[in-house]
């Protein structure tokens, strides 16, 4: 074989890589497109054995994947807007949604029939989040409260009131002690909870108005983050949980961050923003690791597999990103 046809093989087995990964700053990294929705992909969540991947949509219903064949594997309808969080329960057999309909969702992860809906909220439900020992789930929405329901009944247990705004960011301690909330609030940004009384213990603050859309405890619980849509920030913030005070601060999205999460061993931090971004930071250090481009608009959710190697993510452009990280 010739010099210039050895060329032109090697560069067309380079563009043939470059169509199976995707690569920011040289780092190679296997993607897979989950193609399917019909309106923006507003959340992300895997099922506790990793095996299933759960995505709520604009479009009104949810989708079930099976992560190792990446193939649909069905999809759910009733709520009557647009789908905004999900969350699988601990045994993985549940899966909770929320709406803009005023809705809470429960449900059979297994054969997609509904098994409750909950009702109490009188605004657009934003956020769920689920207690580590799946007793408790919350609901944050535009009504300003957070609700507290049974896990696994679906009974209202407590209404939490005080608020200055809509409910957007919610996040249990890993020891189901407190829960976290974030909204748009003149000078309180971050609420802390005592999850059993329900009481306020503690507020965050910083710069008046501000908007949290992302909140997240890191695996050890010493850390709590939140992501920042303040225009000229546009930041990441660590906070101590044991002290209460700001560690460092994250900067790098252009626009809004709208979602974080921990990896599972808790070195590493994912974030997703309006600036079509999935960023990568090391949370010993505070340093930016990797950028992962690939979607063609705002990345709403993003979230780590149970063994921490893959990472999906959720798009205004209507579709779901898995990102195998084993292959940087």
């Amino acid at each position: 074989m010739s010099k210039r046809k050895s060329y032109f093989v090697v560069l067309l087995s380079l563009v043939g890589l470059t169509s199976a990964y995707g690569a920011d700053e040289g780092i190679a990294m296997e993607v897979v497109t989950l193609k399917g929705h019909d309106g923006s992909v507003f959340c992300v969540t895997f099922a506790p054995d990793g095996e299933m991947l759960a995505s709520g949509s604009s479009d009104k219903t949810i989708r079930l994947w099976d992560v190792r064949t990446r193939q649909l594997k069905r999809t759910l309808t009733g709520h009557n807007e647009m789908v905004t969080t999900v969350v699988f329960s601990s045994d993985g057999k549940t899966l909770a949604s929320g709406s803009w309909d005023q809705t809470v969702r429960l449900w059979d992860a297994g054969t997609g029939r509904q098994k409750a809906v909950l009702t109490g909220h009188t605004g657009r439900v934003y956020i769920l989040a689920l207690s580590g020992d799946g007793a408790i789930l919350a609901s944050g929405a535009a009504d300003e409260t957070i609700r507290l329901w049974n896990g696994r009944t679906g009974k209202l247990r407590q209404t939490l009131t005080g608020s200055d705004g809509p409910v957007f960011a919610l996040a249990f301690s890993p020891d189901d002690r407190m829960l976290a909330s974030g909204g748009e609030l003149e000078n309180t940004v971050v609420r802390l909870w005592d999850v059993q009384t329900g009481e306020l213990e503690r507020t965050l603050k910083w710069r008046r108005v501000d908007a949290v859309k992302a909140i997240t405890f890191s695996p050890d619980g010493l850390t709590l983050a939140n992501g920042s849509s303040r225009p000229e920030e546009n930041t990441i913030r660590l906070w101590n949980a044991q002290t209460w005070e700001l560690v460092r601060a994250l900067t790098g999205h252009r626009q809004e961050v709208t979602s974080i999460v921990f990896s599972p061993d808790g070195k590493t931090l994912a974030s997703g923003g309006w600036d079509r971004a999935v960023k990568l930071w090391d949370t010993q250090t505070g340093s930016f690791k990797d950028t992962l481009s690939g979607h063609s608009n705002a990345v709403f959710s993003v979230v780590f597999s149970p063994d921490g190697k893959m990472l999906a993510s959720g798009s205004a452009d209507k579709t779901v990103k898995l990102w195998n990280l084993a292959v940087q």
